[in-house]
């Protein structure tokens, strides 16, 4: 059970964070926006982008996730 736990506590974390950075990251993107003539606006950029963004934070979180179990569950069973 404990290792269940551990799975799916780095699963939730690291999706949580992946979005925070690519959030982050995107609110960075489209403020440097509005000081460019010739890009769309910040709005429509952020709709266009949405959908990759979810994407790739189900596939980062998901990759990164699956490391951390990994690494937090053969510390547990090395620790036990």
């Amino acid at each position: 059970m404990k290792y269940l736990l551990l799975a799916f506590a780095s699963y939730a974390s690291c999706y949580y964070l992946v979005g925070l950075l690519i959030r982050g990251r995107l609110a960075d993107i489209a403020e440097g926006l509005r000081h460019r003539p010739d890009a769309p606006t910040p709005g429509q950029y952020l709709r266009e982008v949405e959908r990759h963004a979810r994407r790739a934070q189900r596939h980062y979180g998901l990759f990164a996730g699956s490391v951390l179990a990994l690494v937090l569950c053969a510390l547990a069973w090395w620790l036990s």
